[in-house]
């Protein structure tokens, strides 16, 4: 995990741990809803496990869509089966088979059950057709009525390609920029479709994290998007970029 946030103009910090990138107080946070695109499993499975490192039990689930885990899967509303899933591992990825390799959400009387025997529940809470960047239409991203912290995500691979291949929604993000289909994602586009998509429009604590950032280049790309998003009143506080580094 390679992470950093932006202090004053030009000092960057590397963060050393997820938590730390993602802004999540973890003596506090209880719900976590990951909206966006460009990472939102890898993060929510990162996170997950460095939470069980510290000692949380924690569950992962989604009010849309995700794809059937590979471990750590709890299938059906079954308590017993959970519980046992958390004693084991300290982490179960719950959802009800919809189809497709997907999971949906689970009812809304288990989820409050849920709580009761987690630390955290971590939830993919948005579609993005793995794409890189998405605009959320009005009925997204879709939050649990107790989210306490939200992550927005965003790849960096979406820079320099057409608007059309690589943004979900991107008819709205059209409209957002003023723009053609054809038109190549910039950092200043970049930071206003996440403002506007969603920073504008959450009322709760949240992070954007702009993620898929390994090269030098990427990484100055991210300083002048987070440069971007200040002159649009989003406190750079709220943002940091980087990559996963997988072992």
């Amino acid at each position: 995990m390679e992470f950093y946030q932006l202090y004053g103009s030009e000092e960057l910090i590397k963060q050393d741990s997820i938590s730390k990138a993602f802004g999540i107080e973890l003596s506090q946070r209880k719900v976590i809803a990951f909206v966006g695109a460009g990472g939102k499993t890898t993060s929510v499975h990162h996170l997950a496990k460095e939470l069980v490192s510290l000692g949380k039990r924690v569950i992962i689930t989604t009010t849309t869509h995700m794809f059937l885990p590979t471990e750590h899967g709890v299938l059906k509303e079954d308590k017993e089966m959970l519980l046992s899933m958390l004693n084991l591992s300290g982490i179960a990825v719950v959802g009800t088979p919809c189809g497709d390799g997907k999971m949906a959400k689970v009812s809304d009387s288990f989820y409050e059950w849920m709580k009761t025997v987690s630390d955290y529940i971590l939830v993919e809470a948005d579609g993005s057709k793995r794409l890189p960047i998405k605009v959320p239409d009005k009925h997204e991203p879709v939050l649990p009525k107790d989210t306490d912290y939200v992550v927005v995500l965003v790849g960096l691979t979406c820079l320099s390609k057409p608007l059309l291949e690589c943004c979900h929604r991107w008819q709205m993000a059209m409209e957002i920029l003023n723009c053609e289909p054809t038109h190549e994602v910039e950092p200043g586009d970049v930071a206003k479709l996440v403002a506007e998509g969603y920073c504008n429009k959450l009322m709760i604590p949240f992070r954007v994290i702009l993620n898929q950032c390994e090269s030098m280049e990427e990484r100055e790309k991210a300083v002048e998007i987070i440069n971007n998003l200040k002159e649009l009143k989003i406190s750079i506080d709220n943002v940091a970029f980087g990559n996963y580094i997988l072992s």
